[in-house]
């Protein structure tokens, strides 16, 4: 009978095996970023990338990409100006791979995406830059399963980390970070950020059935506070579980698809028990993005807040006027955005969002022209600002502009 150390020692060299393989497979140089060794470094750190069957088609995909974007044709079309100016801070990336393993979101189908068609879509609507992130469910495909659920997020990153690379003009992205594991998520928030070069975070409304408030996720959030770069927390709703007799249980009490309804009012819960939490009033250092301008929160705020006393409305609503920002996915504009204002929350918090792909193919340019045209008391530096220089104010030097 072997012994643990003979088993460990074994185990260990057919994991370091199949990593090498992984690098055998991944390019060393796009464009700068050192895919083979963000392979190695995951191997040191513990990431075992070789879980996942999706990896070499993850790193097919980046193969192609650097193919593509290195080919005549392509550089050649990215000198071409553009002659537009949007930063779009709520859109995402849909690999294929991605898509295979999630085929439907919140109960529609998961889109098509490719890359030629998500810089076709910005320059239509004059976009310049692109903060990238994941849609639901990000790293939480394997629910209850932390490796896998690690091992996704690395994936991820380094997948969107290839994108920023090939195309740096067009693109950045946003971390994902596998909670509800803590110690995980802090370690990839650190690597993403700092090796790989995220401009922010991308969290869920509730990552199984917790939501952000949650104590449980404290660690977490001390050490987002505690970096000295104010980070960007982008918040996306997400479909609402609950833990049940040790099993996952989708907690949309309707018949209608969690996409169409509940990821507004996820959003609202999120923000509500962010707030009751202590979580918005504790890290200061912390900045946040609400999807959808706020989803269903602004419509539940004053019942919210005012149950807490004078005191704590007065500090909220600074938070809510100061350290969040609001992106435009929807359409939410002329509207819905005036539900937002209503509490004095400035102009210069809002921000322009698409939801590409995931919005319906024909509401892209109807949303824009809501924000461009039909609010009598913007004035166009007022759209100037929520279409690029109110991000630019945010994000500062992370972007790539």
């Amino acid at each position: 009978m072997k012994s643990f150390t003979s088993l460990f020692v074994l185990g260990a060299l057919a994991y370091a095996a199949v990593a090498d393989e992984l690098t055998e497979l991944a390019p060393d140089d796009v464009n700068g970023l050192n895919v083979t060794q963000t392979i190695v470094d995951s191997s040191k750190s513990g990431i075992d990338l070789s879980l996942l069957n999706c990896t070499t088609d993850a790193l097919d995909f980046i193969n192609t990409a650097a193919s593509t974007a290195n080919s005549t044709t392509a550089r050649r079309r990215r000198k071409r100006a553009n002659t537009g100016n949007g930063i779009d801070v709520h859109s995402h990336f849909v690999f294929p791979w991605y898509q295979d393993l999630v085929p439907k979101t919140g109960g529609n189908p998961t889109p098509d995406w490719t890359l030629e068609d998500h810089m076709s879509f910005a320059s239509g609507l004059s976009i310049t830059k692109t903060i990238l992130g994941s849609s639901s469910p990000q790293a939480n495909v394997y629910f209850g399963n932390q490796a896998l659920t690690a091992a996704m997020a690395r994936l991820l990153n380094i997948s969107a980390a290839a994108i920023r690379s090939l195309y740096p003009k067009k693109f950045d992205f946003f971390c994902v970070v596998p909670l509800p594991y803590v110690n995980d998520a802090i370690a990839e928030a650190k690597y993403c950020l700092d090796t790989l070069g995220g401009v922010g975070i991308t969290t869920m409304t509730n990552h199984e059935g917790l939501y952000l408030g949650n104590s449980a996720f404290t660690g977490f959030w001390s050490y987002v506070n505690s970096r000295t770069d104010k980070p960007i927390i982008y918040v996306h709703p997400t479909t609402p579980y609950m833990k049940v007799n040790g099993k996952f249980v989708e907690a949309n009490p309707t018949t209608y698809m969690s996409g169409l309804v509940e990821f507004y009012f996820e959003t609202a819960r999120c923000y509500m028990d962010l707030s009751y939490s202590g979580v918005l009033t504790k890290y200061t250092n912390i900045r946040w993005i609400a999807a959808h301008v706020g989803g269903a929160f602004p419509a539940i705020l004053d019942r919210m807040i005012k149950s807490l006393g004078t005191s704590m409305e007065t500090t909220l609503k600074s938070i809510y006027s100061t350290r969040i920002f609001w992106d435009s996915a929807g359409p939410t504009y002329p509207s819905q955005v005036k539900g937002l204002l209503g509490y004095s929350i400035p102009k210069s918090q809002l921000l322009l969002g698409t939801d590409f792909p995931y919005a319906p193919a024909g509401s892209y340019a109807g949303a824009v022209a809501g924000l461009v045209n039909d609010l009598a008391d913007f004035t166009q530096t007022d759209i100037n600002n929520i279409l690029r220089n109110n991000s630019i104010a945010l994000f500062g030097k992370k972007l790539t502009l």
